[in-house]
């Protein structure tokens, strides 16, 4: 590799900023292809970067990378930590077993250390041209662009997030672009930099690409103008159309949709208000509920087509048990166009001004709003209803040989297709074999997800194949989804045990605020669309049950019997304290008092979340005061120069110039030994910078000192004189 040969401070510097840009590239491409060892392959970019700075002979460093790659392979595939000969044969011979099949087209049927061996080929090919493009071309801006590119295209197209990497990308590859430029600069025009000298010139572009960076990081921005494109793409590839409802396969956004015979994949956050609701507390909001599992989805069959009709103020019939004693209300402000209501449990009344029929399902639960006649919506209406409480004596008194008397109508929360797998069912009764009432069963099943490694993500969920039950797929393989996910997962397995369950759509109960009068109003966006589990319990009815992590159930229980220490109910108790708790506090009051604790919590995850990026800026900033200190010797006499020409030509000035020289010449080395005389001093300075100037300051400086006389001198030759002398000392 030819061109001008570069400081190697300065070399080491754009190789590490290099190195951070192909760190950027591989980490999505680690994570779109569920593949490990991230480490290894940026150990193998550090270790060329670090032959090609030691100038390693290619004899050598040419070993060292297969040895390397070998090794790595090994490691992976065999799990072998040091090399071994036998194994590296073994190794060997798979590889070159790859070659017919390459060479024939049939890509598909290579092995995968030959795939890791392509790859590291890949990065050796990168890194090659990375050197070649800041060593010879000195230009970087091909790679910078397409970095850019990339990591945009990877943030429109895929569920990854990479808002940190463009920010990472952008100042790095900048400040990359800038000290090359700056280096070829210099090529041009034939002026070598020194490295301290390099770095001082730098120090703009430094500040100036830090200070738009942060910037553009921290500032508000607009929304996008463009809307995303990927629920078009998808919706066209599936073929499940462009309507932006919201429902089908192709969804991508949060929210609620009428279509669930297709659950899974990713989906994007929506804050899109759909009302408020005007509650003293937090409520489970119901629409409706499904009750046939299709492996795929949840689809309504066998319905009862009749519906019940109620007007305003109308008593309506509620399956929860309640007390009537404590009545609550809610105003609902609804934002969307919903052709129905959402209500919580407990619903007793519902107030409407407009000439309005709710017609009621039996079969789904929901509520149907008809104005003169036709289907429409409400903008508001007004819900009387009482917050349902169980008795925990009873539900534990629930007995799974009552659910055999249930007439027929219960069936259809029993259906479980004929391809749903054993190990499903196996599951459900290795969960609940040690519990013996219905509750604890369902309450068996609710748990089971908080303490198996399941994860709660609305990104990089899977959908399972023609092939594969969606409930299998998420409870052995993936672990890994959002509500839709955990809630049809524990009514598979409720069912499995024979108890009916039923699977509820609605909204989850939102974030409040405080409204102008202090009232507490519950905002509730498209991003609280919800499903959770109704189970069916003897001598109780519907019971609704969370089982999605990160989510609480709302249900009120009375302890009405002793728990033991190990009961796992006395931890849920304590819980659902906490919010009373806190509720017991005026709203208003808790809003305005400060919460140290708080703050110093909010102050430590922010610390602990940037920590990264605070000790890289404090490592930036050290660095350029230590470049910046290092160089003073070439920008110090400027900085004097500006410092004392404004001063009066006087004796005082004269002696602050004076005492300045004599630090800078001791800063280029030219120091004053202990105990020799200014005129000795003075001597030695003219020998090396040739001419009597240092002797002609120090014989003015000595004859005022030691004189007293300080105004029988030529102050502005004195200054030129000194002027000279100390732009002589920046080289």
């Amino acid at each position: 590799m030819t061109g001008t040969p570069m400081d190697r401070r300065l070399l080491a510097i754009l190789y590490l900023l290099a190195f951070v840009l192909l760190r950027e590239w591989l980490l999505p491409v680690m994570a779109l292809t569920d593949t490990n060892y991230l480490g290894l392959f940026l150990l193998f970019i550090a270790i060329v970067f670090a032959l090609a700075l030691g100038r390693v002979k290619w004899w050598i460093a040419v070993p060292v990378k297969f040895l390397y790659i070998m090794w790595a392979i090994q490691y992976i595939y065999l799990d072998e930590k040091f090399i071994s000969i036998s194994r590296i044969g073994y190794l060997v011979q798979d590889l070159l077993s790859n070659v017919p099949t390459l060479m024939s087209g049939d890509w598909e049927n290579i092995t995968n250390p030959f795939r890791t061996l392509l790859f590291f080929s890949l990065l050796w090919m990168t890194t090659y041209l990375i050197r070649h493009w800041i060593e010879v071309r000195k230009s970087i801006l091909l790679f910078y662009s397409m970095t850019v590119i990339f990591v945009a295209t990877i943030d429109t197209f895929s569920p990854l997030s990479t808002d940190s990497s463009i920010f990472l990308i952008m100042v790095t590859g900048l400040l990359l672009l800038g000290l090359l430029f700056i280096s070829k600069l210099a090529e041009k025009h034939n002026t070598p930099i020194p490295t301290g000298a390099f770095l001082t010139v730098s120090l703009p572009l430094l500040f100036f690409v830090v200070l738009s960076g942060t910037l553009a990081n921290v500032m508000p921005k607009k929304d996008p103008v463009w809307p995303d494109p990927v629920p078009y793409v998808k919706s066209f590839v599936q073929g499940t159309g462009t309507d932006g409802s919201g429902n089908g396969a192709g969804m991508m956004t949060s929210g609620y949709g009428t279509d669930d015979s297709q659950l899974g994949g990713s989906f994007e956050q929506d804050d899109t208000l759909v009302f408020e609701a005007k509650v003293a507390s937090k409520q489970y909001w119901k629409i409706e509920t499904k009750n046939t599992y299709t492996t795929k989805g949840w689809e309504q069959l066998f319905p009862d087509q009749s519906e019940t009709s109620y007007s305003s103020g109308m008593e309506m019939v509620d399956y929860a048990q309640s007390n009537p004693e404590v009545l609550q209300r809610t105003d609902v402000q609804v934002s969307l166009d919903f052709p129905f209501i959402v209500y919580p449990y407990g619903i007793q009344k519902v107030y409407a001004d407009a000439n309005v029929e709710f017609l009621h399902s039996e079969a789904t639960g929901k509520y149907r709003t008809e104005i003169d006649g036709r289907n429409d919506s409400l903008s508001a209406y007004e819900i009387e209803f009482v917050e349902p409480e169980y008795s925990l004596k009873a539900l534990r008194e629930t007995n799974m040989q009552d659910l055999q008397t249930l007439d027929s109508s219960f069936s259809q929360y029993l259906q479980l297709p004929d391809a749903l797998p054993e190990r499903v069912r196996e599951l459900a009764v290795s969960i609940t074999e040690s519990q013996e009432s219905v509750y604890d069963k369902a309450k068996a099943i609710e748990r089971y997800f908080g303490r198996s490694g399941f994860v709660y993500a609305q990104q990089q969920v899977s959908i399972p194949d023609a092939d594969e039950d969606y409930v299998d797929q998420f409870l052995f393989e993936t672990k890994r989804g959002y509500c839709d996910n955990f809630s049809t997962s524990m009514v598979v397995m409720l069912r499995a045990l024979d108890i009916p369950a039923r699977w509820v759509k609605g909204f989850a109960p939102g974030e409040y605020r405080l409204n102008d009068e202090g009232e507490r109003v519950y905002q509730i966006t498209n991003n609280e669309a919800h499903s959770w589990v109704e189970a069916y319990l003897p001598g109780i009815g519907w019971m609704p049950f969370e089982p999605t992590i990160g989510f609480t159930n709302l249900t009120d229980i009375e302890y009405d019997i002793e728990l033991e220490a190990n009961d796992p109910q006395v931890a849920e108790r304590d819980e659902k304290n906490k919010p009373k708790e806190e509720q017991s506090k005026d709203p208003v009051e808790k809003a305005k008092s400060f919460d140290a604790k708080k703050y110093v919590s909010l102050f430590t995850s922010g610390l602990k979340k940037y920590i990264g990026w605070i000790v890289a800026v404090i490592l930036v900033i050290a660095l350029v005061v230590w470049s910046f200190y290092r160089s003073r010797v070439k920008w110090m006499p400027k900085f004097l120069l500006r410092t004392y020409r404004s001063e009066a030509d006087d004796w005082d000035a004269f002696v602050k110039r004076y005492q300045s020289l004599l630090k800078q010449l001791d800063r280029v080395g030219l120091k004053r030994s202990e105990g020799m005389t200014l005129n000795d001093y003075a001597t030695d300075v003219d020998a090396h910078f040739g001419g009597d100037q240092m002797s002609a300051l120090t014989a003015a400086y000595e004859k005022g000192l030691y004189g007293a006389n300080t105004t029988e001198h030529d102050w502005v030759f004195l200054k030129e004189m000194w002027e000279d002398l100390i732009n002589r000392t920046s080289g």
